[in-house]
């Protein structure tokens, strides 16, 4: 997925479906405040300042390499590259989600894990 791409759905369980479209919209250039409408009200994201992060960064590119699910769980991983908005740094980091969903498809659970966020090279 890269910002401005079309996105392709094919997934045969409510929590992948659930996980590519949040990955889709934040690439399409959605902050985490336009994402709250994907989250059940009570959904534990782990890290309260996931949000700031995410507005400080705009996310260029995501690369998905594996979605394994089963029932309302899933655990992705995949790379990312992001512009740091003040600076026009760009980063790029590998990240494991741990994603959970409801009954009616919202996000009830989204822990992000992240090994480290390098710069490649000049903005």
């Amino acid at each position: 997925m890269h910002a401005g791409g079309a996105v392709e759905i094919r997934a045969e369980s409510k929590v992948r479906v659930a996980v590519v479209e949040l990955l889709a919209a934040r690439v399409a250039g959605a902050s985490p405040r336009d994402l709250t409408r994907r989250f059940d009200a009570d959904a534990d994201t782990g890290f309260e300042g996931l949000a700031l992060l995410g507005e400080a960064l705009d996310v260029e590119h995501v690369d998905l390499d594996t979605i394994r699910a089963e029932g309302d769980r899933a655990v992705v991983t995949g790379t990312c590259r992001a512009r740091v908005r003040a600076t026009g740094l760009v980063l790029a980091g590998e990240f494991v989600l741990d994603v959970a969903v409801g009954a009616d498809g919202l996000i009830t659970r989204c822990h992000v894990l992240e090994e480290r966020w390098t710069a490649p090279g000049p903005p």
